[in-house]
């Protein structure tokens, strides 16, 4: 693309009046999105121009000159991002062991539940790769204390693909067992600065709505009948001499047995 007309022909004092003959971005529907990619285009003729005219040789001519039809093909940074993200930081996690335990527990016995209640004979409410992924994101809050790893990243932990990934994401929210945060950032580029998508961030917690509704149903109850080691309660029959040591014979059971034998 020539720049000639970028060095020649100045922009006017009254673009918001003229009507483009052509979108600077193919992409942008609204008027409002066509008002920023037409600012944007503005605003990037005048640093491609400047750039231009501080260029030495040719090479640095052809230099910027090949920046700037790469970004005008691309398009502006605000249609190439994901609705609804952010400038934020990671949320720190303040995930121990015992949380650990307790998460990874909560998501077992969903999928216990969700396996005996399902509709069809065989099939699985909650696939078994969702827990890798789970413990993945987990192992990272235990060590970094953050999760932000990118889904390539995510399926190299798993040791699943990137699709996997994304559905075991979506079911893990679903349960409320991720809270999923998409992130932009503001990166420094030849033309001047870029907003460019960022890699999500996650909150890992205990199963809420969903989870906890589908947990409470099919938690199990435990089958232990013995007395918690931090009661203070001892159990009324011991030390009442009701209940013989596990070693010794009940009183009276040998003269049981004689009179029996005596009588037969």
């Amino acid at each position: 693309m020539s720049f000639e007309h970028l060095s020649t022909n100045q922009p006017s004092l009254f673009t918001e009046l003229e009507t483009p003959t052509t979108s600077p971005a193919p992409g942008v529907r609204s008027a409002r999105s066509a008002n920023r990619a037409a600012w944007w285009q503005q605003d990037l003729s005048r640093t491609a121009t400047y750039l231009m005219g501080q260029a030495r040789n040719e090479d640095e001519r052809a230099f910027v000159e090949r920046l700037y039809d790469e970004a005008m093909a691309e398009g502006p940074d605000f249609i190439n991002y994901r609705g609804k993200s952010a400038f934020l930081a990671a949320p720190r996690l303040g995930i121990d062991r015992n949380a650990y335990a307790r998460i990874l527990n909560a998501l077992e016995a969903i999928e216990r539940g969700t396996y005996r209640s399902c509709r069809e004979a065989g099939k699985q409410g909650i696939p078994r790769t969702v827990a890798k992924v789970l413990k993945a994101l987990l192992n990272l809050a235990l060590q970094y204390g953050e999760v932000r790893p990118s889904l390539v990243g995510i399926a190299r932990l798993a040791c699943a693909c990137k699709q996997t990934v994304v559905n075991c994401l979506k079911l893990l929210s679903l349960y409320g067992f991720v809270i999923v945060h998409r992130r932009i950032k503001r990166i420094r580029t030849a033309l001047g600065f870029k907003v460019v998508q960022d890699t999500n961030a996650y909150t890992i917690q205990e199963p809420q709505g969903l989870g906890a509704i589908a947990l409470r149903m099919f938690r199990q109850a435990s089958e232990s009948r013995k007395w918690s080691p931090s009661s203070k309660d001892f159990h009324p029959s011991k030390g009442a001499g009701q209940n013989p040591a596990p070693n010794e014979v009940p009183d009276g059971v040998y003269v049981s047995l004689y009179d029996q034998w005596a009588a037969a």
